[in-house]
């Protein structure tokens, strides 16, 4: 597999999600999930502390991950939108945050990751093979000129009209 970012507006590529998701054009798999990375204090608050007291706080990073794949020849690519927001630091005592992923809808994903526009979000394509590039190359010529059925497109209506007249 060889991974490959992608240059496309997280937003345009949920919001498109949306709609393919009511009208199908397109047999995609799409799974959401949110999880919990703790993480290395760091920055100036990490300064202030000694080193035992540094030890025992850790940053925590919410994650979300998007994932599409074609139906029928699933991992053959795979679409990933990532966000990652550092929601600060966390001390032993506070309340423990969720050790497994939790699976999201894609419009609970749009909503707190997308619409809210938390943190640090990513766009990259892993494909398996040219062909697999191509199958994901039309897909995304799709999302980008917000197309919803699996020809081209439809040609715009010439704007030449009876001159003579």
């Amino acid at each position: 597999m060889e991974t490959y970012p992608v240059d496309i507006a997280p937003e345009q590529v949920v919001r498109w999600l949306m709609v393919e998701g009511r009208v199908h054009a397109f047999d995609l798999l799409v799974s959401a999930t949110r999880s919990f990375q703790p993480g290395e204090l760091t920055g100036g608050a990490s300064r202030r502390l000694g080193d035992e007291e540094r030890e025992e706080v850790s940053e925590i990073l919410e994650v979300g991950l998007l994932e599409v794949m074609p139906r029928q020849k699933p991992h053959i690519w795979t679409l990933r939108v990532r966000v990652e927001d550092d929601i600060g630091p966390r001390l032993p005592e506070d309340e423990s945050v969720p050790e497994t992923e939790e699976e999201l809808d894609l419009p609970t994903f749009y909503e707190e990751f997308i619409k809210a526009d938390r943190g640090i979000a990513e766009v990259s394509v892993d494909v398996d093979s040219p062909a697999a590039k191509a199958s994901f190359n039309r897909v995304l010529e799709a999302m980008m000129t917000d197309r919803h059925q699996r020809g081209k497109p439809e040609p715009a209506p010439s704007k030449a009209r009876n001159k003579g007249r």
